[in-house]
């Protein structure tokens, strides 16, 4: 089971709050070193780009984690999916230029995502009853 404070969905929305906000500076700071160390051939305006993307989604998290919004769930669905199998996908098309350190941040923080949105849909049920 749980802890109790992993079942408040407003709780895993801020968390995802953070962690995209946090990450998404990460991103867009550190684009150039993070290109290198993953040992891709995309430019780092991709990183750049993913770090800009994250701005408005952090944004959003929060918005869900401040009020009852049942149809977040289907949203994340879409996007955090869509991000571990855009994650997956690089990892397979740059599987012969990624560094061991490409590897193990991009994995990760997939594994990450999909354990984030895991914990949302989990609080799913609670998130409707509150919009109720």
């Amino acid at each position: 089971m749980l802890p109790r404070f992993l079942q408040n969905p407003r709780f895993v929305y801020q968390v995802d709050t953070a962690a995209a906000l946090g990450l998404g500076l990460a991103l867009m700071l550190l684009a150039p070193t993070l290109t290198q160390l993953a040992g891709w051939a995309l430019p780092s305006s991709f990183l750049f780009g993913l770090g800009l993307f994250l701005m408005p989604w952090g944004a959003f998290n929060y918005w869900v984690s401040r009020q009852p919004v049942p149809g977040a769930v289907l949203v994340h669905f879409f996007v955090d999916g869509g991000w571990v199998l855009g994650s997956i996908l690089l990892m397979v098309l740059h599987a012969e230029t990624l560094t061991a350190v490409g590897n193990a941040l991009i994995a990760g923080q997939a594994v990450a995502v999909a354990g984030v949105f895991a914990l949302k849909a989990m609080g799913f049920p609670a998130i409707r009853a509150a919009a109720a």
